[in-house]
């Protein structure tokens, strides 16, 4: 009884350190927006909406409906949907960046070991840090630590690795050796 209020104690700290990485990575990506969009403004490139705003819905009749001739009723609905749909976009293609520089790096080094090494050079777990996250983490009820200490260090390898994945993230983007092209949607005009 004792050591299953304790397993759902850490399933629910899991769930929670998940929610803060999804902030953190949320943040991010709102810093990567504003950083591109800044960017996109500095190149005196005018940003032009996207062209699904212009593209028709629906029709009635003979007369086909876009984004644009809708009222602010409508229109204010249908941006939050493509906003949401759009971070949601973003965080699938910050992967794919990620993952497909990993594979490319691979493809010319011809050494998996290798490239993962030279991008994630600290990438390990050690007993002190798993002690140190029991310490921190433990009360009357949790299990001692070397029942758990498999799965303490499977989960902060996890965090290490998501940390990571992002860093690289980072600086692909802030070194403009990757770069973002697809568009956020147009915000609507008050009509």
């Amino acid at each position: 009884m004792d050591q299953t209020k304790a397993i759902n104690r850490y399933r629910n700290l899991l769930v929670v350190c998940i929610l803060l990485i999804f902030a953190l990575g949320l943040a991010l990506y709102e810093s990567k927006i504003e950083q591109y969009q800044q960017q996109k403004s500095s190149d005196n490139t005018p940003v032009q909406p996207a062209a699904i705003m212009t593209e028709p819905l629906f029709r009635i009749g003979d007369t086909r409906y876009s984004f644009d001739m809708l009222t602010n009723d409508f229109q204010s609905p249908l941006y939050q949907i493509r906003k949401l749909s759009f971070e949601q976009q973003l965080l699938v293609l910050e992967q794919a960046i990620v993952e497909t520089y990993i594979a490319n790096q691979i493809a010319l080094e011809g050494n998996p070991t290798k490239v993962m090494a030279e991008l994630f050079p600290d990438l390990g777990v050690t007993d002190e840090e798993v002690a140190d996250y029991y310490q921190q983490n433990h009360n009357t009820q949790t299990p001692p630590l070397e029942t758990l200490k498999p799965q303490l260090s499977e989960y902060l390898l996890a965090l290490k690795r998501e940390a990571s994945k992002n860093e690289l993230l980072a600086r692909l983007l802030v070194s403009s050796e990757a770069q973002l092209l697809v568009e956020a949607p147009a915000q609507p005009t008050a009509k």
